[in-house]
């Protein structure tokens, strides 16, 4: 009998066939009756290592696999190193496998420790190797243990910290199962799932997919959690959320906003007002979140709990918020109606109070938020009616370096087109503070101080202030800090300031600054290099200075800088007798347009010239009397210069290129203005002695003329005025003069479409039919030549050619760039509207004028004189000269080309755009945008 058996009824002898048998001679033999109990007496097992454990998570039984897992829970819960540890010893893949397990609650407790696991890196690398993530998701069901989908969550929150794991698990479907469980009562469920989705909302897709699945109203529900890391999590799930229109149109629906204000204004929960605050600023950017907030009472309790929290990080928070509500959309009007709503109530005086704060963090964000506001006009004034003023010119001499940035940077904005605040900076002793900051240990201080000092230059008696208080020796540090902006930045003051003469004075006896400005043409910032050819053009009024700038090199930086394909100017100024013959192919001659007139009339695309030599006009100045009606917004250009023009040729086809125009030949001396006029004569005896003057130099025009045809006819071309193109000039002129560039360009382009067929819409270009006008017209003129003022019916190239032929000649700066099949368009830069007051804008304008005249007049004058007694000391030979006179005559265009650009009060950021000539006249694409891609290349 086995050793612990009992004894059973059972082993009672019974003749039967299962317990006898017989033997050989007839007598039965008992068998053996002894019970096998096959049943293993439970051993209890001291398990005192994690190596055991892993073991056993082999274990073919149920009770030992919970045992084992329960274990290694509470030991992967003490420390990272331990959840290393265990990975190491080979327990990841076991658990996962696990987890797959029919028994519930071995599946619960082994995703548990899986879900622990997860929260090392080490070990989320190795998971990603593996395909664990569609079974982890399929764990989110109700029909598992509250515990399995709290791990399971658990698990996915720490995987979704990879971006490449958010990507798989959103492809995978999981947020409606995470939107499930943030309903569920469990804190622990609730903040994993929402942390999940907080991961996963980086992905701005995801961000219209929680919408479309109803999950933003169960995430605002839990916006009140007496749990502050739930509350948390919304708030940053919803500042996610509230960066799509969509979204916050559906928050703004369902009382979102309301209940965040409510939120806010809780003592106990002032620990997570600044998470608040920040959602609250992307909903606040929405106009319509913002009326709604302002006529439920919403905005003032904002702007109250500004000033009433004693929090300085929930301060700084809705400093942020404001400024960032504050700031301008993209499709808005001069004065944006979110700064209109603010102005309404008193944010200005709330930000300025804020710059009283002891915290340098609040005071930070205050002029941050009143840099923002001041890019408005109403602001501005608001601003210093608040004493802001004053204020900021205090946090400009505080220690923190920060502080004095964003300061300067607010000033800069509250001084912009505005002599009340200009005027308000100088009695506030800001001046010097200004001067000082030139020499700050911050370059992007120095930036902001430069932009400051040439808003300032604006107002003559605050100019010659600033002048005698030292700028031009302090210009020095801007110049030579190795930050681009700030180098641009002081090339422009020192340009702002240098139309005195005491700034020339300055800039003599400092010898420093020559040297260091002529070196920024080596720069490769554009804007740099345009502000510094810009300040040079300025002072080369001076006949000392201008000599000194070329003895530093600064004619071969400029050769050096026209012969860069990266770095040179980029829209080149078309002249009479610019012509567009198309792209040359690779190996393909570039024909001379005499060559082309002698082709036969053919069937290929014309080539557009443009040939309208200008009247000389009277140089406008103050003596004068001059008007705006005088031809001021053109360069005077001379008619016998002897141009030979054309577009570059490119090799293929199929690159995009910028045409650009060559000039050789001589100068013909400009006629000098008339003096014998008075200021007390009518308009119309100014009229007829114009006319009169008109009149003799259309004869001499004449005579040269007919010199030119003699020649022309030697050669077999005869170069024709195209008196439509001129006539084009004399209709757009008076339109564009004194309106904004934007306003310029708009009316060009509506012009240009007018006379080119009219708007077209995209899917009528290709029936247009410009194709059978434009062979009718080289029949017409016998000649593959055709004059760009004789073309009715055009489309991009046309269009493009003809606009930029009349924008070169009206002041607008623009690129000509050709694509492929036959697409062509122009490109501008337009910096952002700063919103200020037209009729004062008016008045800077016209003080800009006069003295940008004058002073270019002066330039022909003081460099002529300069050039004839160059022979006494000039160490230029007459080589030298003549390319000096040339550059000297090109500075002056440049100078008087300029005069859309505001050099006296700045407008920033500049952005480049493409002209519409064909389906909207007028609209300003910008560049590199959808709509730009659709203009410019074939679809």
């Amino acid at each position: 009998m086995v050793k612990g058996a009992k004894p059973t009824s059972s082993a009672a002898p019974a003749k039967t066939a299962a317990s006898a048998t017989v033997g050989k001679g007839g007598k039965p033999r008992q068998q053996d009756e002894k019970a096998i109990d096959e049943t293993f007496e439970p051993l209890k097992l001291d398990i005192k290592g994690a190596q055991t454990a892993v073991v056993c998570l082999r274990s073919a039984e149920d009770s030992v696999l919970i045992r084992a897992c329960d274990a290694l829970f509470k030991y992967a819960e003490k420390s990272d190193a331990n959840k290393l540890m265990l990975h190491e010893m080979g327990a990841t893949d076991t658990l996962f496998t696990l987890t797959h397990h029919e028994n519930q609650t071995v599946q619960r407790n082994a995703t548990m420790v899986f879900g622990l696991l997860s929260a090392h890196p080490d070990i989320r690398r190795h998971l990603r190797k593996i395909d664990c993530i569609p079974h982890m998701i399929s764990l989110l069901t109700p029909e598992n243990e509250p515990l399995t989908n709290e791990f399971a969550v658990y698990w996915l929150r720490y995987m979704c910290s990879d971006y490449s794991t958010k990507s798989q698990v959103l492809s995978l479907n999981v947020l409606q199962p995470l939107i499930r469980l943030i309903s569920e009562a469990d804190p622990d469920i609730k903040f994993n799932s929402l942390s999940t989705i907080d991961h996963i909302l980086d992905d701005f897709h995801a961000r219209s997919l929680v919408r479309e699945l109803n999950g933003i109203e169960p995430i605002l529900n839990n916006l009140k959690s007496e749990f502050p890391q739930i509350t948390e999590t919304v708030c940053n799930c919803l500042q996610k959320l509230a960066t799509d229109p969509f979204n916050r149109a559906v928050i703004r629906d369902i009382g979102g906003l309301d209940k965040m204000i409510d939120f806010i204004g809780l003592d106990e929960t002032k620990d997570v007002h600044v998470h608040c605050l920040n959602a609250l600023a992307n909903l606040l950017e929405d106009t319509e979140c913002l009326d709604l907030i302002q006529s439920n009472g919403g905005l003032k309790r904002l702007m109250q709990f500004v000033q009433d929290s004693v929090v300085p990080a929930v301060q700084a928070a809705a400093a942020k918020a404001i400024g960032r509500a504050a700031r301008k959309r993209l499709n808005t009007g001069p004065e944006p109606q979110n700064r209109k709503i603010f102005a309404e109530q008193d944010a200005e005086r709330a930000m300025v109070f804020l710059l009283l704060s002891e915290n340098d963090d609040v005071r930070i964000a205050a002029c941050q938020a009143l840099a923002v506001m001041a890019e408005s006009m109403l602001s501005r004034e608001t601003i210093r009616n608040n004493d802001g003023i004053l204020t900021l010119v205090q946090m400009m001499q505080k220690e923190n370096p920060r502080l004095r940035e964003f300061s300067t940077l607010a000033m800069s904005n509250l001084t912009q087109s505005n002599p009340n605040n200009i005027r308000e900076l100088q009695d506030q002793a800001g001046l010097d503070v200004l001067i000082g900051l030139l020499n700050d240990e911050k370059d992007t201080t120095k930036a902001y101080a430069c932009v400051t000092l040439a808003n300032c230059s604006t107002d003559q008696v605050v100019r010659t202030n600033i002048l005698e208080k030292g700028l031009i020796k302090n210009l020095l540090a801007p110049l030579q800090a190795s930050y681009e902006l700030a180098q641009a930045k002081g090339a422009m003051v020192l340009s702002a300031f240098s139309i005195d003469q005491k700034a020339r004075e300055d800039i003599l006896k400092n010898q420093a600054i020559i040297p260091h400005l002529v070196s920024l043409l080596k720069s490769n910032h554009d804007e740099v290099r345009r502000n510094t050819c810009f300040a040079i053009t300025v002072l080369c009024v001076e006949q000392t200075i201008a000599i000194e700038i070329l003895r530093n090199g600064a004619l071969e930086i400029i050769r050096d800088l026209n012969t860069s394909e990266s770095r040179k100017k980029n829209n080149n100024i078309t002249t009479d007798g610019f012509y567009d013959m198309g792209p040359v192919r690779e190996g393909g001659k570039f024909l001379t347009i005499e060559e082309l007139a002698a082709e036969e009339v053919n069937d290929r695309r014309p080539i557009l010239l443009v040939y309208a030599p200008e009247k000389n006009v009277t140089s406008w100045s103050a003596t004068t009397g001059g008007s705006y009606g005088d031809d001021i917004y053109r360069v005077p250009s001379s008619s016998d210069d002897i141009l030979s023009t054309s577009a570059t040729p490119v090799k293929g086809s199929e690159s995009k290129e910028k045409l650009s125009t060559g000039v050789s030949g001589r100068n013909a001396k400009t006629p000098k203005s008339s003096s014998k006029e008075k200021e007390g004569k009518t308009r119309a005896k100014k009229d007829k002695t114009s006319d009169k003057r008109d009149s003799s130099e259309d004869k001499k025009h004449g005579e040269r003329e007919s010199s030119e045809t003699t020649a022309d006819l030697k050669s077999g071309y005869k170069q024709t005025i195209d008196q439509d193109f001129q006539m084009y000039l004399d209709e757009i002129h008076p339109q564009i003069l004194r309106v904004p560039l934007s306003e310029q360009i708009s009316t060009l382009a509506r012009f240009v479409s007018e006379k080119m067929g009219g708007t077209i819409s995209p899917d009528d270009v290709a029936t247009f039919g410009y194709e059978v006008a434009m062979n009718q017209l080289k029949a017409e003129l016998h000649s593959n030549v055709v004059p760009i003022g004789r073309v009715r019916k055009g489309i991009h190239a046309q269009r493009a050619f003809l606009f930029k032929s009349l924008a070169d000649r009206i002041g607008i700066p623009c690129t000509l760039t050709r694509g492929n099949y036959n697409r062509a368009w122009n490109e501008v830069v337009v910096g952002e509207s700063s919103g200020y007051d037209e009729k004062f804008s008016l008045s800077i304008e016209d003080f800009r004028l006069h003295k940008l005249q004058k002073d270019s007049n002066q330039i022909s004058i003081d460099y002529q004189n300069s050039i004839d007694k160059s022979t006494k000391y000039n160490p230029f030979d007459d080589e030298s000269i003549e390319h000096i006179r040339e550059s000297l005559r090109k500075l002056e265009q440049t100078y008087l080309k300029t005069n859309n650009k505001q050099i006296l009060g700045v407008r920033y950021p500049a952005k480049t755009w493409i002209v519409d000539l064909l389906h909207e006249p007028g609209r300003l694409i910008l560049a590199n945008s959808s709509d730009a891609r659709s203009y410019t290349i074939l679809n």
